[in-house]
């Protein structure tokens, strides 16, 4: 399939010309544009493949405003053909990020050096944008893995004895196995656990366990009794008058 040119140029003469050129070059010319207007709406209907634009148009409508225009219409090079060569024009041009600029008058082999540039330049570009955002996405990806997989080694913690304490489940187990506990007792090392390594007051243990309600020193005494019947010894810590612990085997959590 050929590639496809719009020509903007406001001189008939000269863009017939470089139309017999670009033919002659194998690119299939899909209109020519004095103004404005034209260019427009050539370039959002033919969705050419490059864009060849004289800087003055008709009228002395700005040729690089327009160029603006259509790079905000469409993802297409732009190169630029003018007689001005003067730097405050071209700073003008190489502002917008153009593809070529060609000083007229040009020979033929300098037009089509140009426009092979400007299309191999724009074609690598993409591609370059494209592994860019594959790069990206991958690295996204493997930071969701790598969350993942550090939210799976925060959610098992391990404990003295072969203990696992299931984080999200608030579960303790032993051999792949959940150990029998009731509700309060569950409560009590979700306590516990999530003050791994320090020691809670009675105070706390007895606010949370009982969700704020009067509690007997028999029914505290009862629940720790209980609790450290099923557990090895020293599993829960005591420390006499001010409260009771969890140590961690290790402060690494399992697969770190």
């Amino acid at each position: 399939m050929k590639l496809k040119i719009l020509i903007v140029e406001d001189e008939s003469i000269i863009a017939l010309n470089i139309k017999e050129i670009l033919i002659d070059f194998g690119y299939e010319v899909v209109g020519i544009a004095n103004n404005s207007a034209k260019a427009l709406y050539l370039a959002s209907t033919k969705i050419p493949d490059l864009v060849l634009m004289d800087i003055t148009l008709q009228d002395r409508e700005d040729g690089i405003e327009v160029a603006e225009k259509i790079s905000a219409m469409l993802s297409v090079p732009i190169v630029f053909l003018t007689a001005n060569d003067k730097s405050k024009t071209i700073d003008r041009a190489i502002n917008i990020k153009p593809y070529g600029y060609i000083l007229k008058p040009f020979k033929e082999i300098e037009l089509k050096t140009a426009v092979e540039i400007a299309l191999k330049t724009f074609t690598e570009n993409k591609k370059l944008a494209s592994t860019i955002i594959e790069i990206k996405s991958e690295n996204i990806s493997l930071q969701s893995k790598l969350d993942i997989d550090k939210q799976s080694k925060m959610r098992l913690i391990n404990l003295h004895n072969g203990y696992i304490y299931d984080n999200e489940n608030f579960t303790l187990m032993l051999n792949g196995k959940e150990c029998d506990l009731n509700d309060k007792e569950k409560k009590l090392l979700k306590l516990l656990i999530k003050y791994l390594g320090k020691v809670v007051s009675v105070e706390q243990i007895e606010d949370f366990v009982w969700d704020g309600e009067l509690v007997g020193e028999g029914a505290f005494r009862s629940l720790m009794f209980r609790i450290r019947q099923k557990l090895p010894k020293d599993f829960i810590q005591c420390y006499s008058k001010i409260g009771y612990k969890i140590s961690p085997q290790s402060y690494d959590s399992i697969g770190s």
